[in-house]
């Protein structure tokens, strides 16, 4: 399948007080650097076909065009600083609105460039190919004119990929989860949806980012993009986006690989009158369903296995997550925000990896999530928490991590923040089911130790047949994760030249 790549993470949409959102640059970059393998800053630049709204709110935007526009010298030189190859990859960007064409964010593939600031999608569209930049539709499924996808001007050319998935919400069609409502402009479209795209015959991948406005790239839950990328330089991760070798995530950090006869996800191939599908599916969390989908039908499904043995779970890497926070709602005005201070060690088995899963509220200038692995017994953690501001009114934040141990591994986390308390469970303990504990009595936060996720129950890998539609056909692959988490792999076009 992919030997040859490696699938790395990143955020290519989001945004801070450079524009109309929250918090510095220097912030944003650095939370980047901390979880992410990639990202592209792209503050709001221009709205050509923003009408007067009541009481002046169009300020609102016209000053946060300013702020970015005379920064933009600095922005350029944060941009190319922070830029590390094969260590961490920062593009510059920015995100153009339009009411009658959509919203698209270009991303450079080199330093310092300017912004441009065109009144049609021809111009911006002509821009981009002369700077060889990316141009990708974001929250495509708002009616036409109302800042939508425009399908009627779509065009390969620089916009190889659209955003199924972003904190509005998901665009692939208009009766799936996550519907739009965060900071929404309006419901989905039928029309405007990823699925009536590719009905329609149109050729994209897909991917995911945050557009979060809290200065918070890879926000948990916001959005992600995976990439089959052969380098973690910025002419590597490009080329990969390009060709269409990515997949979307809502969050959850599942590892997938999907092909047809070979082809990797986003190539074009010809082919007669069937096919080979091939998938494998590395789930950080309990897997619920794969499906694939043929134009536009799920036509096969799979699930993993369920009621894990304990020596069948520890029998191979399994997985393990700690949730923090909880805690006051706002309606009893306790808005505070809580620090979190972790220390884990492990006995009798190691950790192989660690997956932040860190949430973009509450938004704080100063604060950071840190993670430091000083060994493959120890993790410690520093961290914060609140409801105010929490992404969908979720305020918890979490850490998975993937470990090799047995019914014996015991897991000692003491906390010294918010309050002082130490705890242990063994690994048959969260195989049993989670454990709780609260740092003081209602209405104070809390943490949890979820019930152990065994390979089994979060993997498949198979292959199948499929038989083909006479002309054009596309098939794509979608993951979904018990706890409501999604991947969808870029489509594989057949027959399409």
């Amino acid at each position: 399948m992919t030997q040859a790549t490696q699938i790395l993470f990143g955020d290519i949409h989001n945004h801070n007080a450079l524009g109309y959102g929250i918090g510095s640059l220097e912030r944003s970059i650095d939370v980047a650097r901390t979880h992410l393998d990639f990202f592209a800053f792209t503050g709001h630049s221009s709205w050509h076909d923003m009408v007067p709204m009541e009481g002046g709110r169009e300020q609102h935007w016209i000053k946060g065009f300013a702020r970015l526009e005379e920064a933009w010298p600095s922005v350029q030189n944060l941009i190319a600083a922070a830029n590390r190859d094969d260590e961490f990859s920062a593009f510059l960007g920015f995100e153009w609105h339009s009411s009658q064409f959509g919203d698209q964010c270009v991303v450079y593939p080199t330093d310092h460039e300017m912004m441009v600031f065109p009144d049609n999608v021809q111009a911006l569209r002509a821009h981009c190919q002369a700077k060889n930049a990316l141009m990708i539709p974001h929250h495509i499924a708002y009616p036409e004119g109302h800042r939508g996808v425009n399908w009627g001007e779509f065009t390969e050319c620089c916009t190889p990929v659209v955003e199924i998935f972003s904190e509005h919400g998901n665009s692939e069609e208009d009766r799936g989860p996550l519907s739009y409502f965060n900071h929404a402009m309006g419901p989905r479209e039928t029309s405007q949806t990823v699925a009536a795209g590719l009905e329609n015959g149109l050729r994209f991948g897909f991917v995911a980012s945050t557009d979060s406005h809290s200065g918070f790239p890879g926000a948990y839950g916001e959005g992600l993009m995976g990439v089959h990328s052969v380098g973690l330089d910025r002419g590597s991760i490009l080329e990969a986006i390009r060709n269409r070798h990515t997949y979307a995530l809502t969050g959850d950090r599942i590892l997938v690989d999907f092909s047809v006869d070979g082809a990797i996800m986003g190539s074009t191939i010809a082919a007669g009158t069937e096919v080979e599908v091939a998938y494998d599916v590395r789930c950080p969390d309990e897997l619920d369903v794969v499906e694939i989908i043929h134009n536009g039908q799920i036509v096969h499904r799979d699930y993993p296995k369920t009621d894990i043995a304990l020596n069948a779970a520890t029998a191979r890497p399994f997985h393990v997550r700690l949730e923090w926070g909880w805690g006051p709602w706002s309606d009893l005005a306790l808005d505070r925000v809580a620090d979190w201070v972790f220390n884990l060690n492990i006995k009798d088995g190691k950790i192989l990896n660690v997956f932040p899963c860190m949430q973009s509220g509450p938004f704080d200038e100063d604060r950071r999530h840190r993670f430091n692995q000083s060994s493959e017994t120890e993790l410690d953690i520093v961290s914060y928490s609140a409801r105010k501001g929490s992404y969908r009114q979720n305020p918890n934040q979490s850490v998975v991590l993937e470990m090799l141990g047995n019914a014996d591994t015991e897991l000692r986390l003491e906390m010294t923040q918010p309050t002082h308390k130490i705890s242990t469970y063994r690994i048959s303990d969260l195989h049993s089911g989670s454990q709780s504990m609260f740092t003081g009595p209602y209405p104070t936060e809390c943490y949890q130790w979820h019930r152990l996720v065994a390979e089994p129950s979060s993997r498949v890998n198979a292959k199948t047949k499929l038989k083909l539609d006479s002309g054009k056909n596309h098939i794509y692959l979608k993951v979904k994760q018990k706890n409501g988490h999604i991947a969808w792999a870029s489509p594989v076009f057949i027959n399409y030249d």
